[in-house]
């Protein structure tokens, strides 16, 4: 059984490269994509120290103040160091996940595993903090999609979205349905080998009903509105570098979409799909395509790569193995 499912893992992840490989190979004929090109080059190279700042110390000090107040209100008190440390650990053994934010299953596993009296309930606050967090990324995306009247494909984005959040409120109405979660337990219950499964679900189901939403959104709301609005600057930042002046309207408009996107688990990372997205959004305001392209890399390298890098280092030194993380 283990072996089977190591074997579908490797083709799992095999496959996974294989369309990143392809969808950047699509792009790069399809635009005529040129890393050599005078274009790219970063004539204001000082607005990166800006977009570090963000990644380095902002935002990881804002997204474990955040993660501290959903975990508080499970009864469960972390230190911000330390939850800070599992969020640059989870960056680095997540950027080969699938999908942009893979990370968060890494996140959760570490969590849980500090947490094991509690199973299911210190990884509940990792789905509730998703489920809020990509609802919040829509609205983004729908609200400032309003201001923007010479771009008639921006409707259509917003009608995804749209669809995208009621999709997202609908599975936060299915996972804390009691009536759902007592037909999928009983089933369970008389599967021998997923008893720890069902205990996990039990857990974080119990947890998931007990959690009070509207104290939490009080409380984390503005933080996770800032983190949010910090990952949309860094798009800005990395366009001034370039020399490139584009008004943030439409950062905030395009980001949003391309993040949610990006999310899509068929690719490493979501490779290719977000430099697509990219492409296709900023050529609607006269931006090359080799520009796009290489403003998803760097702001790839900047917002994951770089705290994966420090994320490998600190795994190194709490000794944190692949074999455990794989588990």
């Amino acid at each position: 059984m283990k072996t089977h499912s190591n074997t579908i893992r490797k083709l799992f992840t095999f496959f996974q490269i294989i369309i990143s490989i392809g969808l950047l190979a699509f792009i790069f004929f399809r635009y005529n994509i040129s890393l050599a090109n005078k274009a790219i080059t970063l004539p204001q190279p000082e607005w990166l120290i800006f977009s570090l700042f963000l990644t380095l110390i902002l935002i990881p000090i804002l997204a474990a103040v955040r993660w501290r107040i959903f975990l508080f209100f499970t009864d469960i008190k972390e230190k911000l160091l330390s939850l800070i440390k599992i969020n640059f650990i989870s960056i680095f053994w997540g950027i080969m996940l699938p999908s942009s934010d893979g990370f968060a299953a890494i996140r959760m596993y570490l969590i849980e595993k500090k947490h094991r009296d509690k199973p299911g309930t210190s990884g509940s606050t990792i789905i509730a903090e998703k489920l809020l967090g990509f609802i919040l990324l829509c609205f983004c995306g729908i609200f400032f999609g309003l201001f923007i009247h010479d771009i008639p494909q921006i409707a259509l984005a917003r009608i995804i979205l749209i669809l995208i959040a009621i999709i997202i409120l609908s599975i936060t109405l299915i996972i804390t349905n009691s009536n759902i979660y007592n037909y999928v337990s009983i089933r369970l219950k008389k599967i021998k080998f997923a008893r720890k499964v069902f205990e996990f679900l039990s857990g974080m189901h119990r947890s998931l009903t007990r959690l009070p939403f509207k104290e939490i959104l009080l409380e984390a709301l503005p933080i996770m509105i800032l983190i949010q609005l910090t990952t949309f600057m860094n798009v800005y930042l990395i366009f001034k570098a370039m020399d490139i002046n584009i008004p943030i309207i439409y950062h905030l408009s395009f980001v949003p979409v391309i993040q949610i996107i990006s999310l899509i688990p068929v690719t490493i990372s979501g490779f290719g799909i977000r430099e697509g997205a990219f492409v296709h959004f900023y050529s609607l305001v006269g931006i090359e395509p080799t520009v796009a392209f290489s403003v998803s890399i760097l702001n790839f390298l900047i917002l994951t790569g770089v705290p994966a890098f420090i994320g490998g280092i600190i795994s190194i030194a709490s000794q944190i193995h692949k074999r455990d993380v794989i588990k």
